[in-house]
């Protein structure tokens, strides 16, 4: 009896853990590692080439079609992915990693642009997103030229066809519950071209071509509960500073509750290349999760006089839609979102959500000038086929989003629909 009960609250510790561990999953989806290589251990069961080089392909298909609320429309389909090699860590000191990354043009009408799947003028994009050496010395990495960065404001946003990649310096590591990394940028490739371009030059300044300096760290307690915070500074163009705190709480075997909270003053800095302002974003979260469903509700706010900048990836808001980030200087938006599992109701790999997000109090940049209300809705399901299945790594997505704006054409539509396959060796 004694042995029964023990098993009993180990299963019941074991699911709490499960349920902490999915909650913080949950709340950080947007901000999950992209697709790619970064430094660190290759696997020991994986397929090694001569010398223990670990060979990573991926393939990815990618259709868009979209229409905004004036009636512009962008249409594309691509196929493509990357192809790169790591190697082992030689001497347990040096490690090096190259990706290639294809986005190839199967169908792109010229009057149609603006999908991000392809470049500005519909043509296919060849780059050499990654090319890596990294140092491995007292517990810490340090990671030369270009990379992947993922950190709020400055990040991959890997949802079209290629990531955005970076020409950078970084140092990262960590010490006991706190993880950090930091460093400098010079230069980053977008998802839509092929050309590293300055830092100060993407986020549409003019004057002297400037990176960004950034830190961040993440501070881990209790059963999945953080604290991260980032400084990013562009040189004569704007500073950020993001702060976030996030605590699942297992109410019962059953149901979890994820609170959350951020929040992220930005100012221009030096020779205010793109104009001089200061604003600010803040926002509060709380996911319910119960057995295979769960459901979120969202709150967030913009601060008057200037929009919050994310021109180095994608918006860290709870509320960044599909379409739209809820961002507008002054906007007020609040986000209700529900979500369901199918691997315990009998299909595993089978997940989808609803998204709704309302923005109010819009304001023009500068003059403040009062903008048009708006809300949009976005569905998702994925499905991912199952470890040990023969089609193992290939997974297929659909997302379809409607966008309404207060005297609009036209309702808006946004289609993706893309399949991922990570080749097994």
């Amino acid at each position: 009896m004694n042995s029964v009960f023990a098993s009993t609250g180990l299963l019941r510790l074991q699911f709490r853990r499960r349920l902490g561990a999915a909650l913080v999953a949950l709340g950080l989806s947007a901000a999950a590692l992209a697709q790619g290589i970064y430094p660190g251990d290759l696997p020991k069961d994986g397929y090694k080439l001569p010398g223990g080089i670990e060979p990573i392909v991926h393939l990815r298909t990618y259709y868009f079609d979209a229409q905004t609320t004036s009636g512009t429309p962008s249409e594309a389909w691509a196929l493509g992915g990357w192809v790169g090699l790591r190697t082992p860590w030689w001497g347990d000191f040096f490690q090096a990693g190259a990706n290639y990354y294809v986005s190839g043009k199967l169908y792109g009408p010229e009057d149609k642009g603006g999908t991000k799947l392809l470049t500005a003028d519909q043509d296919s994009i060849y780059v050499l997103g990654e090319a890596f050496g990294a140092f491995r010395f007292a517990g810490q990495t340090l990671t030369a030229y270009r990379q992947l960065v993922d950190r709020p404001f400055i990040n991959p946003n890997d949802s079209r066809m290629i990531p955005n990649t970076f020409e950078a310096y970084t140092l990262s590591g960590a010490v006991d519950d706190v993880s950090y990394v930091g460093g400098y940028i010079t230069k980053e490739k977008l998802r839509d071209t092929e050309s590293f371009v300055w830092m100060s030059n993407v986020a549409g300044g003019t004057g002297n071509q400037e990176g960004v300096a950034f830190a961040g760290m993440t501070w881990k307690f209790g059963k999945g509960g953080y604290v991260r915070l980032d400084e990013q500074y562009a040189f004569d163009v704007f500073n950020t500073l993001y702060a976030d705190v996030r605590y699942p709480i297992a109410l019962n075997d059953r149901t979890g509750l994820l609170l959350g909270a951020q929040y992220y003053p930005q100012t221009s800095v030096g020779d205010d290349q793109i104009g001089s302002f200061s604003t600010w974003g803040a926002g509060l979260q709380a996911v319910v999760n119960h057995g295979p469903f769960g459901i979120q509700l969202n709150y967030a706010q913009t601060g008057t006089g200037y929009s919050t900048q994310n021109p180095f990836g994608s918006h860290p808001s709870y509320n960044s839609s599909q379409v739209w980030d809820f961002n507008s200087a002054g906007e007020k938006a609040w986000g209700l979102r529900g979500n369901i599992d199918f691997a315990s109701l009998g299909a595993p790999g089978l997940t989808g959500y609803v998204f709704y997000v309302s923005g109010t109090d819009r304001q023009a940049n500068g003059t403040g000038a009062p903008l048009p209300d708006r809300n949009e809705t976005d569905v998702r399901v994925d499905y991912a086929f199952p470890k040990g299945t023969l089609l193992e790594g290939l997974a297929a997505t659909v997302r379809y989003a409607w966008t309404r704006e207060d005297g609009a054409a036209q309702t808006g539509t946004q289609l993706r629909a893309y399949v991922n396959y990570e080749v097994r060796f």
